[in-house]
């Protein structure tokens, strides 16, 4: 009787957890950081990335491959996307009076550099290869 009760009540318990509209673990899994706990981190592994949007138009310069500054809104956070390109073309996110996270393009797929938390004040930057000079989108 004691095992039946039991069985009853996993039972009932597995029914609710189902019909509550609660989602499996991996469905909507919750971002790793919010804000500057974002700072320094991979928008992929946080999964920053996931619902992330464009900012503005890609900063081209004069040649190779677009930086794109992404954000995200789960996050709070933003970080820069280089298209493929010869691993001489780098880009950056910067915070006005603070780091800079580089990234490097990779001929076989887009690159991503780190993140920082959108209360900074932060941009978009991309090296130009034979002068070495720095195109820049607006502050956010």
């Amino acid at each position: 009787m004691r095992s039946t009760r039991l069985w009853t009540v996993v039972a009932a318990a597995v029914l609710a957890v189902a019909g509550s509209g609660v989602a499996s673990p991996g469905a909507d899994a919750a971002a790793g950081c919010r804000g500057t706990a974002c700072d320094g981190k991979n928008p992929h592994v946080t999964r920053c990335d996931q619902g992330a949007r464009n900012l503005g138009k890609p900063i081209r310069g004069e040649g190779g491959p677009a930086v794109q500054l992404r954000t995200s809104s789960r996050c709070s956070a933003a970080w820069v996307l280089i298209e493929r390109g010869d691993h001489a073309w780098a880009g950056r996110i910067e915070i006005s009076g603070g780091k800079s996270f580089h990234v490097n393009a990779t001929p076989s797929r887009p690159a991503y550099s780190l993140m920082v938390g959108t209360s900074h004040k932060y941009r978009a930057c991309k090296q130009d290869i034979t002068d070495r000079a720095w195109s820049c989108g607006p502050w956010h």
